[in-house]
């Protein structure tokens, strides 16, 4: 891949926020009609929104990051960018391109993505003993709320793969929601701000991949089956809910996704996964979006059995009986070979 970053200015303007500055190129500078911002809609629509992205820098300048698949793509962008150049400085603005790179960041595009998740869930022939496993996870107390919020609903977890291997971490990065996570870290004051503004290209926050240690409870005879996985295991836990245990709508990643994610349940007649879909009526407030929405459960899981997961859709989850576990795995793109030969 190649990427080229370009910083503008807006000489004699303050910007509170991402937001801001963004509407205000666009108004008057940028338009849908832009030849660039067209040319970089085509590869965002065939590869991933994720592969183009702007910073902003307070108060008033903006990094833009592309990255194309390959030279050819690049270098038909690189006319159209030296036009924008132009029109940018005639405008007054200050336009600063930088020399492309090669770009070595592994990541799927739409295409590769979506030859693996042909449905929301789609079986994997791993399968773990539900009764075998509720045994053996009882030797472990180490359980920890998930997150900082929404602690008066039954929502525990305790870590496969975390930062150290350890299961005495408090706080652990790993039994969190991770956008909530690094939104924390990161001293930004607005959520959907920062939410809609992450990279999953940029250093600083932890992504799934950040993870990369076994703990003990991964060793559980029950979890023999993950053996084919273990060496792809990133951020992974273990969920054990209890009746009103819950996630609002949400999502996990996306285009492009730089890990895949399985999931599975002990008791799937205890639990709900349901995913957004289109049509009426709409039975579900998304808190993120601040819109009423519809979500279908998916019907037929099978206890014990993964499932490849495509958390780049709107999805929630809850539980209306105690004891739910649940299987909260992640792995790194080198799975990708070994997850297809898993697939039914």
């Amino acid at each position: 891949m190649i990427k080229i970053d370009t910083v503008f200015t807006i000489p004699g303007k303050t910007f509170e926020t991402k937001t801001d500055f963004k509407n205000y190129v666009v108004d008057r500078y940028a338009p849908e009609i832009d030849p660039l911002r067209k040319y970089n809609h085509q590869q965002m629509a065939k590869y991933g929104d994720g592969f183009f992205y702007l910073q902003f820098i307070p108060p008033n300048k903006g990094k833009l990051n592309h990255i194309y698949q390959n030279e050819g793509l690049y270098w038909k962008s690189k006319y159209l960018r030296d036009e924008q150049q132009r029109l940018f400085e005639t405008e007054g603005l200050f336009y600063d391109v930088g020399e492309p790179y090669t770009f070595n960041k592994k990541a799927l595009t739409k295409e590769r993505y979506y030859k693996l998740h042909t449905k929301p869930l789609v079986p994997t022939d791993i399968k773990i003993d539900p009764e075998l496993f509720k045994l053996e996870i009882g030797q472990f107390d180490q359980w920890k709320f998930w997150g900082d919020l929404y602690q008066q609903y039954p929502r525990m977890a305790i870590p496969l793969v975390n930062m150290n291997g350890s299961l005495n971490n408090d706080p652990d990065p790993a039994c969190y929601p991770l956008d909530r996570w690094n939104f924390l870290q990161s001293g930004e004051k607005d959520f959907n701000e920062y939410l809609f503004g992450v990279s999953q290209f940029e250093m600083g926050p932890l992504f799934e991949i950040s993870f990369t240690q076994h703990t003990p409870v991964l060793d559980l005879k029950s979890l023999r089956p993950l053996d084919p996985l273990k060496k792809y295991m990133t951020r992974s836990c273990i969920l054990k809910w209890d009746a009103m245990g819950h996630f609002n709508p949400h999502f996990d990643t996306w285009h492009p996704t730089r890990w895949l994610r399985l999931w599975g349940t002990t008791d799937p007649d205890k639990m709900k996964l349901r995913y957004k879909v289109d049509g009426e009526p709409k039975n579900t407030i998304n808190k993120v979006k601040d819109k009423w929405e519809r979500y279908e459960p998916v019907e037929n899981i099978e206890a014990g059995r993964l499932y490849l997961h495509d958390s780049i859709q709107w999805h929630d989850a809850f539980a209306f009986e105690d004891d739910v576990y649940q299987f909260f795995i992640s792995l790194n793109l080198d799975a990708y070979g070994t997850i297809e030969t898993h697939l039914q």
